[in-house]
């Protein structure tokens, strides 16, 4: 899949993510939803970033 295309499905998950995050923390849905998401999110943030520098190692 191209790169641009990957990033764009990406965003739109992050922001359906951000959503029940929000949510989450409010209170409306279960808190540990807010938690699996956060780490989520840390696994995704590592993964772009180890990518991106391997690519600019070669």
């Amino acid at each position: 899949m191209e790169r641009k295309k990957v990033y764009r499905l990406l965003l739109v998950l992050v922001l359906i993510l951000t959503v029940v995050y929000t949510l989450s923390v409010l209170g409306y849905l279960p808190y540990f939803l807010a938690y699996y998401i956060v780490v989520f999110f840390i696994i995704l943030f590592l993964a772009l970033r180890w990518h991106e520098r391997l690519k600019g190692w070669r």
